[in-house]
């Protein structure tokens, strides 16, 4: 990085200290994002899983080389600031709408929550690529966590092999997060079950 370069705020890395990124890098919340968020989830029409993973495996890393995972937890909790959820059954249903995987709550106790990911997300991501990087949803999982408690939070992957990985989120009590607004929580699209109307004919 040169030293003209223009450093900007990202939140606190695992020393608790504020952490810093090239302006490049750094996201502007331009969107509405509750409009944003239910625009997509409730559309029909899927995204290509393509032009999904050209961008997350093939675009990001050689635009950011070998800071992509720091600056992808980084992302991560930036992301989780504009679509802040409100309960884990919520978490659970965003994770499936983004193509993530399915995130499973394993162990909660005051200051440890312990997520497990799986899916086919995650199976196809490793039987693709030699070493997917999981670091924004394990970033996504640590503000999430600050959001709903308002303590400094970190995650880090505990266990990966090609079908799962295991998240755990440490809250750290003695360092509360103060003079920040808290994020309004988005609405959730639940998908709609349509009930066939015509009964099923008795059995002659």
């Amino acid at each position: 990085m040169k030293k003209t370069d223009t450093l900007v705020e990202t939140g606190y890395n695992n020393d608790y200290t504020v952490a810093r990124i090239p302006r490049f890098f750094a996201w502007k919340g331009i969107i509405m994002t509750n409009d944003f968020y239910s625009q997509f989830a409730g559309n029909s029409i899927k995204a290509s899983i393509l032009s999904v993973e050209i961008l997350r495996d093939a675009l990001i890393p050689k635009l950011l080389g070998d800071d992509s995972s720091g600056i992808l937890y980084w992302a991560g909790k930036d992301l989780a600031r504009q679509f802040s959820v409100a309960s884990d059954d919520d978490l659970v249903t965003f994770f499936e709408q983004t193509g993530w995987g399915h995130l499973v709550v394993i162990t909660t106790t005051d200051d440890l929550i312990t997520y497990e990911l799986t899916g086919e997300p995650v199976a196809r991501r490793s039987a693709t690529i030699k070493s997917p990087d999981f670091m924004l949803e394990t970033g996504f999982l640590a503000e999430q966590s600050a959001l709903r408690t308002n303590c400094v939070s970190e995650a880090k992957i505990t266990f990966q092999n090609r079908m799962r990985l295991r998240i755990s989120v440490t809250i750290d009590h003695n360092q509360p997060i103060v003079n920040h607004d808290p994020a309004t929580p988005i609405e959730i699209v639940r998908p709609q079950v349509e009930l066939d109307d015509e009964q099923p004919e008795e059995a002659q």
